[in-house]
């Protein structure tokens, strides 16, 4: 028999709160809280956090105020982590369209059958991919509905009326992450092998030898993959939880592709690098070719995790119902191995940016600085 379902008030909101072992010492205070946050985000959400979804009574005795961080840290952290994806989408579609217009021109037809002038031509795609007519029609439906009044505030609809044709690399723009990904899917090994190589290595960079085509492209898709599910997942206000994703790393294309101690198979084994905020991390880093943008990124982590340890240390310095890692969901090696990545890449201007921002916020000697620049 189902179970029904009841609404509750504040009050008795925190009475189950009481109940639960969560203390709630200020009762204006929660309610001002479960408006704003909801039961749902700070009880149910956390509960992993404090003996496990099974478990009734949180244990450790958090207070209200410690769900109500738990909450914030979790979501500030993933928010970063959403730009991080984002830079990396905006990346993979500039390379896609890139391909796409130097190689089958800039115009397109309202007919995938129509090899004149037409990018959405079927025959420049995979023919025996049984996916490519639904995905190729869906992408022209995106075309015809951005000419549609429903869009007549999209830039892309202006470009329409104007020229009477979209390229590539404006059209992309509005393509769904997870249609653009199935857009790159259906093109022909050859091409794939060109954006799968630059998404990697960058575009100025020569794929190694010792790393085959194959795994090359299993490693984005496992990638891509994992990406936009955490997008979605975090775009929606949702918290993220490792055993609900669908999508991993496999182990074979991952150790391929990292080769620079940023994961152990031990580690992999426990977990680690296989659909963990640390996957998402490792495949952003991945796919950073600029070092701006790769600063910029780890610099936002860093802050996020600084800010979550001073509220820490204000709220409970010697209680344990603040464990940042726990709470985000990552190795405590996390931030040491992303910089070793952006090393790897943008050698010693990255090693300088690093050890400056550690200087600012924990100011040293000439010497000391000297001496991690060796």
């Amino acid at each position: 028999m189902l179970k029904p379902i009841i609404f509750r008030t504040y009050e008795k909101q925190i009475e189950f709160m009481r109940n639960r072992g969560i203390r709630v010492p200020d009762e204006r205070e929660a309610t001002e809280a479960l408006s704003t946050f909801s039961y749902y985000s700070l009880v149910n959400l956390n509960k992993h956090l404090y003996g496990g979804l099974d478990v009734r009574t949180f244990l450790g005795n958090p207070s209200i105020l410690d769900l109500q961080l738990c909450h914030m840290i979790n979501m500030s952290f993933f928010q970063i982590v959403l730009k991080g994806i984002l830079y990396v989408e905006t990346s993979f579609k500039t390379k896609l369209s890139y391909l796409i217009s130097s190689q089958y021109g800039v115009t397109s037809k309202d007919d995938i059958y129509d090899p004149n002038n037409n990018f959405l031509f079927r025959g420049h795609y995979d023919t025996e991919d049984s996916r490519t007519n639904g995905i190729l029609k869906s992408l022209l439906n995106k075309q015809q509905y951005l000419q549609s009044d429903e869009q007549e505030h999209a830039y892309a609809h202006h470009f329409l009326l104007r020229n009477r044709q979209l390229p590539p690399w404006i059209f992309i723009h509005d393509v769904e992450f997870g249609l653009t990904i199935q857009w790159y899917n259906i093109l022909r090994e050859e091409d794939k092998n060109v954006v799968c190589a630059k998404m990697i290595w960058g575009e100025t960079n020569d794929p190694p030898s010792n790393v085959s085509r194959i795994t090359a492209k299993r490693f984005l898709d496992d990638a891509l993959q994992i990406l936009r599910e955490y997008r979605n997942t975090i775009a929606h206000g949702e918290r993220v939880f490792p055993s609900e994703m669908r999508y991993a790393f496999s182990e074979e294309p991952l150790f391929a592709i990292l080769r620079n101690g940023e994961l152990t198979r031990d580690e992999y084994d426990e977990g680690i690098g296989l659909n963990d905020p640390y996957a998402c991390l490792l495949a952003i880093t991945t796919f950073i070719h600029d070092p701006i943008l790769m600063f910029n990124f780890l610099t936002e982590l860093q802050q996020q995790l600084d800010f979550g340890e001073r509220i820490k240390q204000a709220i409970d310095p010697h209680g344990d119902n603040l464990d940042l890692l726990r709470i985000i969901g990552i190795p405590a090696f996390t931030m040491e191995r992303l910089k070793n990545i952006s090393h790897s890449k943008f050698g010693d201007v990255s090693r300088y940016y690093f050890t400056l921002l550690e200087e600012s916020a924990h100011p040293f000697t000439g010497k000391d600085f000297d001496k991690n620049l060796d």
